[in-house]
């Protein structure tokens, strides 16, 4: 997580693609196009800090997990959020596989308080 999120942070977006596991629904759309949107979005967002609260080794099926809440501004709008995200193997490297977000606003306590137990669903 850490590697994509500093990707993010330094507009990496060739990392930020080759860092998706083949099953992530952005795969199945042409890397130029996806490309195109995800550095558009780079433009106007920063990333100022990554905190990962929480880990999860591979289960039975091979997923494993990583809690964090991502520092994210939008033309100094606030836009940060918690993500519990699913990290696969695909026989070379762990690769994003899809997450679940939340934004403070929705969670009860600080969102660096939560871990992978606590995270609602």
């Amino acid at each position: 997580m850490r590697s994509r999120y500093s990707a993010f942070a330094m507009r990496e977006v060739a990392w930020l693609w080759k860092s998706l596991h083949p099953d992530h629904p952005d795969r199945k759309r042409p890397e130029a196009e996806a490309s195109r949107e995800l550095r558009t979005y780079l433009q106007t967002h920063q990333f100022p800090g990554l905190v990962v609260m929480d880990r999860r080794p591979p289960d039975e099926q091979g997923v494993a997990q990583v809690l964090f809440f991502a520092k994210v501004f939008e033309k100094g709008k606030d836009r940060s959020f918690v993500e519990r995200s699913d990290f696969r193997h695909d026989g070379t490297g762990w690769r994003y596989h899809s997450g679940v977000l939340k934004l403070p606003r929705e969670l009860k306590g600080p969102p660096e308080a939560l871990t992978l137990a606590t995270f609602p669903e």
